[in-house]
């Protein structure tokens, strides 16, 4: 008796759409005018952006770092601001890398005991996932699309015809460079490898005229490169259109030049700064700029046959350690889950790593002789400032695990 009817059973239990809110005219118009395209709109979309596992792109919060950058150089303690908006985590306390490594041999033994498991984008490439091709810039190949063209122009005779060879097609064609940089770092810097490969590393290339301009400016300015003071013996205008010569030849003119109306293109580091050989500076607003150290170089003080020509070598490596720094800067995308990893605490992460293992490689056939961009002292105060270690694929790309290797 005191059972419902079946009929109101059944259509209790049936679920009722909910009714959509409508939104008033004022909002509508507000979030035409401030939404983000690239926010994410599925629940699986929703939970991998929360987890860090899919990047948007960088988001209105990044269009302020420009701006909180001056700041931070003046106050450190405003870096907070920065880590909130990138979602880093904070570097370690003093007392967790006072143990660090202080040899690559030691280095290497560590990192054989911990068995780091590897998260590069070549055994772990879910990590570097985006959404979509709006959120983040595609680097095109066009050398492949010139040649799918000119394999159908010449589809109706392909074996009298003659076909001419696809142009060669710099990166710099394909970059663009906006107010914050949207490419995934691992594929720009595997995009460049690929560049410097089939430029001067493959069997087939020749070297180019800009080599050659660079060549004979080196050799024309090799007393003033290698003076003990460069401040006397180089001017700004010679280091600036150095700066040009190496833009062209290593990066294919993508970083991005100098202000002349802030900047003086090439400053030095102060003489009583001893801890670095260079640094390099780029911002949206400024420019690139890039700072060398008059009288200190990367092996000073050891006994060589030629000095003139280890000051050289080491000087020019560290214009390219510094011009790589920027590079990265002007183009990674900030807002990637791994880029942290891929930039590191000091930005001689993974991605530095690779890109300067291979410009040491196309030094060696630009220059005629190895430039050292001091990869291993770097990678031993990325892991004294992050405290992180590399897993042993890691040093096995970087060429870092010759005693692995030997062993």
């Amino acid at each position: 008796m005191g059972n419902p009817p079946i009929q109101a059973t059944t259509s209790a239990a049936v679920p009722t759409a909910k009714k959509r809110r409508r939104l008033h005219p004022l909002r509508r118009i507000a979030r035409l005018v401030l939404g983000n395209p690239r926010t994410p709109s599925t629940r699986q979309q929703i939970r991998d952006h929360e987890q860090g596992n899919i990047c948007y792109g960088p988001s209105k919060w990044h269009m302020l770092l420009p701006f909180l950058e001056p700041l931070i150089s003046l106050d450190p303690k405003l870096a907070f601001v920065q880590d909130r908006i990138l979602r880093t985590s904070p570097p370690p306390p003093k007392t967790e890398t006072t143990d660090a490594p202080r040899s690559l041999d030691e280095l290497r033994r560590e990192v054989q005991e911990a068995d780091v498991p590897c998260e590069c984008d070549e055994c772990a490439p879910k990590l570097y996932k985006i959404s979509t091709t709006k959120s983040h810039g595609i680097i095109k190949d066009g050398q492949k699309k010139n040649q799918t063209n000119n394999s159908n122009r010449s589809g109706r005779s392909k074996g009298f015809s003659y076909q001419k060879q696809p142009s060669h097609v710099s990166p710099g064609s394909y970059l663009k460079l906006r107010f914050c940089g949207d490419y995934e770092a691992m594929a720009l810097v595997r995009h460049h490898m690929a560049w410097l490969d089939a430029t001067y590393l493959h069997p087939s290339a020749h070297l180019t005229p800009a080599v050659h301009q660079l060549r004979s400016l080196v050799k024309a300015w090799h007393p003033q490169l290698t003076g003990l003071d460069m401040r006397r013996t180089l001017s700004v205008g010679q280091m600036s259109a150095l700066f040009g010569h190496l833009n062209r030849v290593f990066f294919s003119d993508c970083i991005p030049p100098h202000n002349a109306t802030l900047t003086t293109g090439f400053s030095y580091l102060p003489e009583q700064q001893r801890d670095c050989f260079g640094k390099s500076l780029f911002n949206p607003l400024i420019g690139t700029q890039i700072l060398i150290h008059p009288t200190l170089y990367r092996g000073n003080g050891t006994p060589s046959h030629h000095p003139d020509m280890l000051r050289l070598h080491n000087r020019l490596g560290t214009m390219i350690h510094e011009m790589c720094h920027a590079f990265l800067k002007a183009y990674s995308c900030r807002s990637c889950s791994m880029h942290q990893a891929c930039d590191g605490a000091t930005g001689h992460g993974r991605a530095w790593q690779l890109l300067a293992k291979k410009l040491e490689e196309a030094a060696c056939v630009v220059l005629g002789s190895r430039a050292d961009l001091g990869r291993g002292p770097s990678l031993l105060r990325e892991v004294a400032c992050s405290g992180r270690l590399p897993s042993c694929h890691d040093l096995e790309t970087y060429g870092l695990n010759e005693t692995m290797l030997t062993a």
